[in-house]
């Protein structure tokens, strides 16, 4: 009977999740595209895209010196569970408002983490007040972890999936059922919304080579995972005693910097990927390596200047960047050198190989899968170089 009943609140809890992550993502969307559209198209304001986020990073830094990081990353979220057996919901008012501003204000990252920081606390405050599921806040919060993957990503099993990877205890069903309840709730609302869908559907594979170009386009993609990783660490070591308001006022001046100079490096790189999938053929090749090195070191750059959010969106936008400049280069297979290029970036910056997979089955075609597992099963377990720190895992 009891099971029955935490699986009916795993359930409304899902339901919740759902509600909550798309009001915060529509706020997310509308923001962007006044603030960075809107605006600029109706006033003539010098130097606009410079100075937003600029102001951005200003605000952050008052809200970061008061009240202390935030919005706080997942690892962070989960040893504060693992130590005090819940996740503090007090200052989740100012939480939200400072990943508002970073989303908003141009940093490449996305909103899973600073999500999973923000249920993490509703579930908190929700289980305290049911007497039937105040013994099982562990499970919920892992509950709250697992949906907001899922809707994060349109993916219920790499919510679940993930969730799974990084936790001690190990409950699936009741993961993927909050999950589905979580999703369904997102899609429903999302129909009121102008939101384009995420994923992206790769066409068939027509050609494949399987030569010299198969393991220089793997190696590249472990390259890159390398290079994000080490510099995150890098950049991390580099400020880390610089006075946070002067930190994150620095991260707004360099986004501001790359609004003037590559203004499709903003932001997760969603929308962008969106664009890409039609159009990338008329980008110049060494442009699009360009950008796929960029995205990391932006996206590296953002983390260690205070601009706190997740990094699985831009790793993708790096690792499709990446395939279509090698099917250009040599010729061969766009959806082909996608999937080499994809799954090798993520399964060495990531290492969560159920996860990665459940991932990218949902973006490429089904005669492309046997290449997904093999890469990213030979790649999760190629160890990295002693000199290289463990990824941040979602």
């Amino acid at each position: 009977m009891k099971s029955w009943i935490v699986s009916g609140y795993a359930i409304v809890l899902g339901i919740i999740i759902g509600l909550v992550s798309w009001l915060f993502l529509s706020v997310v969307y509308k923001g962007i595209h006044v603030v960075w559209h809107t605006v600029p198209e109706q006033f003539d304001i010098p130097f606009y895209l410079f100075l937003v986020p600029v102001i951005a990073g200003v605000s952050i830094g008052l809200l970061q010196r008061r009240y202390g990081q935030m919005p706080r990353l997942m690892p962070e979220v989960m040893e504060e569970r693992k130590d005090t057996g819940r996740i503090d919901y007090r200052l989740i008012g100012f939480t939200t408002l400072t990943a508002l501003l970073v989303l908003i204000g141009g940093a490449s990252l996305g909103p899973e983490a600073a999500l999973v920081g923000i249920v993490g606390g509703l579930t908190t405050w929700f289980s305290e007040r049911i007497r039937y599921v105040r013994q099982e806040l562990g499970e919920l919060q892992e509950v709250g972890h697992a949906v907001v993957l899922g809707i994060v990503f349109n993916a219920p099993l790499f919510g679940a999936i993930a969730a799974e990877e990084n936790e001690q205890k190990k409950q699936p069903m009741l993961n993927l059922l909050a999950t589905l309840a979580g999703i369904g709730t997102f899609y429903l609302l999302n129909q009121l919304d102008e939101r384009p869908p995420f994923i992206i559907k790769f066409p068939e594979m027509e050609t494949i080579q399987l030569n010299w170009t198969v393991i220089l386009i793997v190696l590249s993609g472990i390259l890159l995972g390398w290079l994000y990783l080490i510099s995150e660490h890098a950049m991390m070591q580099l400020f880390s005693n610089v006075p946070i308001l002067l930190l994150t006022t620095l991260g707004g001046v360099g986004i501001g910097g790359m609004a003037l100079l590559y203004p499709d490096l903003l932001f997760s790189g969603e929308e962008t990927i969106l664009e890409y999938i039609d159009e990338w053929r008329l980008i110049p090749l060494y442009t699009l390596l360009l950008f796929s090195v960029l995205k990391l070191l932006f996206t590296a750059f953002c983390l260690a200047t205070g601009w706190r959010g997740g990094h699985i969106y831009p790793l993708l936008f790096s690792s499709f960047t990446l395939g279509y400049f090698f099917s250009l280069l040599f010729d061969i297979d766009m959806t082909f050198s996608v999937v080499l290029t994809t799954s090798a970036l993520l399964a060495t910056a990531m290492r969560q190989p159920l996860a990665i997979i459940v991932l990218l089955v949902l973006f490429f075609p089904p005669n492309s899968w046997l290449y997904v597992f093999a890469v990213v099963a030979i790649v999760s377990k190629i160890p990295l170089p002693s000199f290289i720190h463990a990824p941040t895992k979602p």
